[in-house]
């Protein structure tokens, strides 16, 4: 008799190992899959975690009233000419802005309870919604500049919305109009009558620092000049930046054009500002120096020097005297008779101004260009 071999042969192995591989698929898919058992075992324990969570939110939210103790950094709108460090929540769904009143709450805002996540909570009303990095963007004021001596600071960039102006006026801003308004990173100005104010009773008797970032357009509807920023009740008073001329000249004068309107006072440097070209000017005037008082830089380069100026008529120029942005709102300076259009419009983009109650140097100066230009 024939000894008869038993096993299995290459297609039964090959049908099992298919088979086995199938079961193992499903298998992982039942475990790992979206409607898996891990997957639903953690979607699970994430809802209990949350709910835990917001337990212990409406708690101290209830003992907080008590303490009147808030935990978390409080939130605030980011407004025009904002002097301090600031920041705001926007849902990018909605949005809402999560400013005055909120606060943002971390994990490692609380030492008691062990949090997983964040959270924007109202103490006053007991609103609190948790934190989602794929909806809520934190916006902050990066002010992009220099602190010290700063008394007004307008940096677009931060503003959240058009609306963020703070105690600003604006003068015939036209809504729905692209060349008068704000757009994300610039102020725009239509070179017909647009102008903002800002209050101000800031103390200049240590000097002055104004600076610009902007990009002109064209010719306003003034064909005299363009004010870029200015503060003055007359024409010997003050402070006063325009670009003048058919060539764009820079005037810079401080403490009025001087006497007898003989702008003996005025600094007419041989720079031109080129059209449709974003430029820096930053203008120092140290009452304190002897010689080269006043220095202009263009882009961060020191350009040219000047002595002209008058501390005393800076100082003295008339109590809550605003600065002006953009035009002569109030024509403070115009001859008997004259009709013109002297409020001086200027057309174009700004993207940031500043003013400083002392002069800054010449690395602070090149520290506010370089970090301004680099995060427009």
């Amino acid at each position: 008799m024939i000894k008869e071999e038993k096993g299995i042969t290459l297609i039964v192995l090959v049908i099992t190992i298919i088979v086995l591989l199938i079961l193992a698929g499903v298998s992982i898919a039942m475990l790992t899959g979206e409607n898996g058992i891990l997957t639903q075992a953690r979607k699970a324990k994430d809802v209990t975690e949350i709910a835990s969570e917001e337990e212990y939110i409406r708690l101290i939210i209830t003992e907080e009233e008590i303490t009147k103790y808030k935990i978390g950094e409080e939130l605030k709108e980011v407004e025009f000419n904002t002097i301090e460090d600031t920041k705001s929540i926007i849902d990018s769904e909605t949005g809402t802005t999560y400013a005055n009143g909120w606060y943002y709450l971390k994990p490692e805002d609380v030492g008691d309870y062990e949090l997983k996540n964040s959270y924007i909570i109202n103490y006053e009303t007991g609103e609190f919604v948790k934190y989602d990095e794929g909806k809520h963007r934190i916006v902050t004021n990066e002010l992009l500049c220099i602190k010290d001596g700063l008394v007004y600071s307008a940096d677009p960039k931060n503003m959240t919305t058009s609306n963020s102006w703070g105690d600003a006026i604006l003068h015939n801003f036209n809504e729905g109009d692209e060349n008068s308004g704000w757009s994300e990173n610039a102020l725009m100005f239509d070179g017909i009558d647009d102008g903002i104010e800002v209050k101000d009773n800031s103390d200049y008797s240590q000097g002055i620092t104004l600076e610009i970032y902007f990009n002109l357009k064209g010719k306003g509807a003034s064909d005299i000049a363009q004010i870029l920023m200015m503060k003055r009740t007359n024409g010997l008073n003050g402070f006063f930046m325009d670009l003048n001329g058919d060539d764009n000249s820079i005037f810079i004068d401080i403490g009025g054009f001087g006497s007898d309107e003989k702008n003996e006072n005025r600094f007419k440097p041989d720079v031109h500002v080129e059209e449709n070209v974003s430029t820096y000017i930053t203008y120092t005037y140290d009452p304190n120096k002897e010689e080269e008082n006043g220095i202009l830089y263009i882009n961060g380069e020191k350009t040219e020097t000047t002595n002209l100026g008058l501390i005393e008529n800076l100082v003295n120029t008339p109590e809550n005297t605003p600065i002006q942005i953009g035009s002569d709102i109030y024509q403070t300076y115009k001859p008997e008779g004259d009709t013109s259009n002297r409020k001086y419009p200027f057309y174009g983009e700004i993207y940031a101004s500043r003013v400083y109650n002392r002069p800054l140097t010449e690395s602070e100066v090149k520290y506010n260009y370089e970090t301004t230009v680099e995060n427009r």
